[in-house]
């Protein structure tokens, strides 16, 4: 079963996929991926990656390093974002966001287009990934009232927080995989609210498979134990918030 809500607190989803290439794939063949794409997806951006270095001793001092790995294409209105990369390939979706259907769906299309131009070798991280952001319209409250996992302060300490960072890891046996719940206080948009980001980042590393429909058969059980995470945090005093809920 999966549940939608009219206005759900999602900020950003997106499906993650980690490769290995062959040597021969460089930033010139994923140029040729925009080339595929960019009727729909014009934007483009070079994604970098920053490795640092610091030495101690008589030379004390700091070396930052710059790779291109690869290229952040975008819809004109920014909303839909597919990166190619030399270590893999992620397609998101920024707010408003549409259903699972949706994003599934496109994500495969691109995700043909990305595998064709580079063959890789092999999977090596597959996931899902969804940030929420759920604004709380009160200037305080108790986060229990509309979390059921909140951190637990002792009784003997102030129980007023002004914000808080927590996150937890939990190990998913059943295929193999990991999922990291992070739960933190952020500014809200206004002084008369709340806001809280419960962001759920469900994997699978060392994958093994085949064909692409053992990895998309893989994110659909990924996307599966996001969503039943996501319900279990939650009080029927947050599900309020967030409008009409459809179950199909």
């Amino acid at each position: 079963m999966a549940i939608q809500y009219e206005n759900a607190p999602i900020t950003e989803a997106l499906i993650d996929i980690r490769v290995e290439l062959p040597s021969g794939v460089t930033l010139e063949t994923l140029e040729g991926v925009h080339s595929e794409v960019k009727g729909r997806y014009p934007g483009k951006k070079k994604r970098v990656y920053v490795q640092g270095q610091f030495s101690a001793g008589d030379e004390i001092g700091a070396v930052a390093k710059q790779t291109v790995m690869g290229f952040a294409l975008a819809t004109e209105n920014g909303k839909q974002i597919f990166q190619v990369r030399l270590d893999g390939f992620t397609f998101s979706r920024l707010r408003p966001y549409g259903n699972w259907g949706e994003l599934r769906d496109e994500g495969r299309r691109l995700w043909e287009i990305y595998r064709r131009a580079v063959s890789p070798r092999k999977i090596t991280r597959v996931a899902v990934r969804y940030i929420n952001q759920i604004d709380i319209p009160l200037r305080a409250i108790d986060y229990k009232d509309y979390f059921r996992t909140a951190p637990e302060v002792s009784p003997v300490l102030p129980q007023g927080l002004s914000g808080f960072f927590m996150q937890l890891q939990f190990p998913q046996a059943d295929f193999g995989g990991l999922l990291i719940l992070t739960q933190t206080a952020i500014p809200p948009p206004s002084q008369d609210m709340n806001s809280v980001i419960l962001d759920l980042d469900v994997f699978k590393e060392g994958v093994e498979t085949v064909s692409d429909d053992e990895v998309w058969g893989l994110l659909e059980t990924l996307r599966n134990r996001k969503n039943e995470f996501f319900e279990g945090c939650l009080t029927d005093k947050a599900r309020e918030l967030f409008g009409q809920r459809t179950e199909y």
